[in-house]
């Protein structure tokens, strides 16, 4: 059943509370049940209202996947505070203009990470929460943390600004006022989400309560509106990442289902994870699927308990998808990878499904959210003609902070007056809905007029040469004239030589116009990588530049 999306996130996820006291959290050794884990968020809500947080506030979360960060994140959203979701490994300078900009009164912090952003921390205008990833550990486990971390334990004597989570909610027994529903609330900004933006700038998405019910709603349409008590969802992906807040948290939680929270992501660790905890769901990026398969312990009669795998973030490689799809179904799991599409401005909106899959494609709109495609002047282009990916639905964020200008750009409405959100993305839709993705336009490249798309070709040569591992095409330029580099990496056991070159030269030329055959082929030991595990074009062009 749909709910209307006129609710906090709180709200949305108390409505949808199934009564049975079910765990919602497992971290480690410890299940958080729907009563303690509600419980909890009263304590943090009331001990944020006491530091005087109010609707219209926020605060920064710059955490891992620990309990801490989630019950933070509905304690703030109770109180109609937004939450300044900020990647736990960012430079501290970083840090502090991104708490600076948005003007968060609080900031949560990892004890580990404490002390190299302690300068600026303290020259901030807010006060320091220093969670510990012992806070919601049980018995052993604790002990042996905090036995650990006993001489990197932050001092903050004398700090009034600093206090660590255990200290913040002490004593607090009483329950956060509750506030009255209003027409409206679905409007109020949930999380602030740093990306790159549909343009490739730097830009802070705000998203309302609006489009992460909605993407709760999408997702559960897949998954079924209702789990089994006891079904879970592997939360490797951050959420500080849209998959990672909308899909594995929020449409986990909502759906009555377990979150298995996975702080770091290190292959082996997770494969033991797995065997332990046998999750149902799982959503990551194809690097992470790749590794995973790779590990020789992951394989078990336990894999037949996971029903759907999910898969987004970067384009994901047959050769990856038929090697888990494979795993599979040598221990009898009906379990297969589906890619999916999505982005930080309009949360996860299309899956491909293998019950009416098309290979290449992300596959069909989820819930209620439409797709089109449009040309330079937004006007909707006919099946099969390649244009903009478009995007309309409950799931659009607000806008961007303080950027007006770029927001009217991206946001923008039809003569029928449905708003859409142009994507960046260039792509076309096939008449049975399937949508397909070419490119970013923003890494598309102008060579002698005509329009060369990079991750056709990294799509094509990672698919056909055996021999590669990954690849990535950045464009340069010389005496003003753009050409095409491409990186590649091999696989283990192989190395690059003059004939790999000519194989994926010959492949180029066969298969795509001349003009994008790259004049420059680098083999490298690795390719950089994002927060996410996607590879970070931007380092490789930045790099080579100083060169």
């Amino acid at each position: 059943m749909k709910l209307s999306n006129d609710f906090s996130m709180y709200e949305y996820l108390k409505a949808r509370d199934k009564g049975d006291n079910r765990p919602l959290i497992s971290y480690y050794n410890n299940r958080i049940s729907s009563n303690t884990f509600f419980y909890q968020v009263d304590i943090v809500a009331n001990a944020l209202y006491q530091l005087g947080l109010t609707v219209g506030d926020n605060i920064a979360l710059c955490l891992p996947n620990i309990p801490n960060a989630i019950i933070i994140f509905y304690a703030a959203n109770k109180l109609g505070v937004a939450v300044n979701l900020i990647h736990p490994l960012v430079p501290p300078k970083a840090l502090g203009e991104m708490v600076t900009m948005l003007g968060s009164k609080v900031v949560f912090v990892l004890d580990l990470f404490y002390q190299k952003n302690r300068a600026v921390l303290d020259s901030l205008n807010s006060t320091t929460i220093i969670c510990r990833p012992s806070d919601y550990l049980k018995n052993i486990y604790k002990l042996g943390y905090n036995i650990w971390m006993v001489r990197k334990k932050p001092n903050i004597k004398n700090n009034t600004k600093t206090l660590f989570f255990s200290s913040f909610i002490k004593n607090q027994t009483k329950v956060a006022p509750n506030r009255a529903h209003y027409h409206g609330i679905g409007e109020e900004i949930a999380a602030y989400i740093h990306s790159g933006g549909t343009t490739g700038v730097p830009k802070t998405a705000m998203l309302p309560n609006r489009a992460v019910n909605e993407c709760s709603y999408s997702i559960r349409t897949l998954i079924g509106d209702e789990v089994l008590k006891g079904e879970s969802m592997l939360m490797v992906l951050p959420m500080f990442h849209i998959f990672g807040l909308g899909v594995c948290m929020h449409s986990t939680l909502t759906a009555g289902g377990r979150c298995i929270l996975v702080p770091v992501f290190k292959p082996k660790s997770l494969a033991r994870l797995i065997k332990k905890e046998k999750p149902t769901y799982m959503t990551g990026v194809p690097s992470m699927y790749d590794k995973l398969v790779k590990i020789k312990s992951f394989g078990g009669k336990y894999l037949k308990k996971m029903k759907y795998c999910y898969c987004g973030g970067d384009k994901l490689k047959q050769e990856i998808k038929q090697n888990f799809d494979n795993l599979m179904k040598k221990y009898n799991s009906n379990c297969r990878l589906c890619e999916g599409y999505g982005l930080t401005e309009a949360g996860v909106c299309n899956v491909n499904v293998e019950e009416c899959s098309k290979v290449g494609s992300v596959g069909k709109p989820l819930g209620d959210i439409k797709v089109c495609i449009v040309d330079n002047d937004k006007n909707k282009l006919d099946y099969g003609v390649r244009g903009e990916i478009c995007l309309s639905g409950d799931n659009l964020m607000t806008g961007y902070y303080k950027d007006s200008q770029t927001t009217n750009k991206v946001l923008f409405e039809d003569s029928d007056g449905t708003k859409w959100l142009a994507t960046g993305d260039y792509g076309y839709l096939e008449e049975s809905g399937h949508l397909f993705f070419v490119d970013r336009i923003k890494r598309m490249i102008k060579i002698s007029g005509m329009n060369v798309f990079p991750n056709e070709i990294e799509y094509l040569v990672g698919e056909n040469i055996q021999e590669i591992d990954r690849c990535c095409a950045v464009d340069f330029e010389k005496k003003g004239k753009p050409y095409i580099k491409l990186f590649v990496t091999m696989k283990d056991g192989y190395e690059y030589s003059e004939m790999i070159e000519q194989k994926i030269k010959i492949l180029i030329t066969t298969n795509l116009m001349k003009y994008s055959l790259p004049k420059v082929i680098e083999c490298v030991k690795e390719l950089p990588l994002t927060a996410i595990g996607k590879v970070d074009y931007n380092k490789l062009k930045e790099k080579e530049q100083i060169l």
